[in-house]
């Protein structure tokens, strides 16, 4: 199915190939809706990805398509790791991509948590 102009969902993506235990990662987090794990290239202390259990290709398509226990199981799963990581006292930043434009790398839908030091502004502002 293409959602927002994105392509179908890829089957042989590196996160789908992680979810069928393919391929190894860093695991920290596994429940029927989310597998979380620490990213292979940190850009900050703390750098986790949480991603559902199911085949979707951005926010977009997973607010669309996803079970309604899925996204409140999903959603659970990224506070309870962002909560287990120690980042609510200090704060943390979550990102998700979508999408060429905001340089999504795989196409599956995924959440960063990112944290452990002070992260800095977003973005550059436009003027810049």
């Amino acid at each position: 199915m293409v959602v927002s102009g994105l392509l179908p969902y890829d089957d042989n993506n590196i996160f789908a190939k992680i979810l069928r235990a393919e391929i190894p990662c860093n695991k920290i987090y596994e429940d029927e809706y989310a597998l979380a794990f620490h990213d292979i290239r940190p850009q900050a202390p703390v750098h986790v990805l949480v991603i559902p259990k199911g085949k979707f290709v951005s926010f977009a398509d997973f607010g669309a398509n996803a079970a309604a226990d899925l996204v409140f199981g999903f959603n659970r799963a990224v506070a309870l790791v962002a909560k287990n990581l120690g980042l609510e006292e200090t704060g943390y930043r979550l990102i998700t991509n979508m999408g060429w434009d905001s340089h999504q790398e795989v196409p599956h839908y995924h959440v960063h948590i990112l944290g452990g030091r002070k992260l800095g502004v977003m973005l550059a502002p436009i003027d810049a």
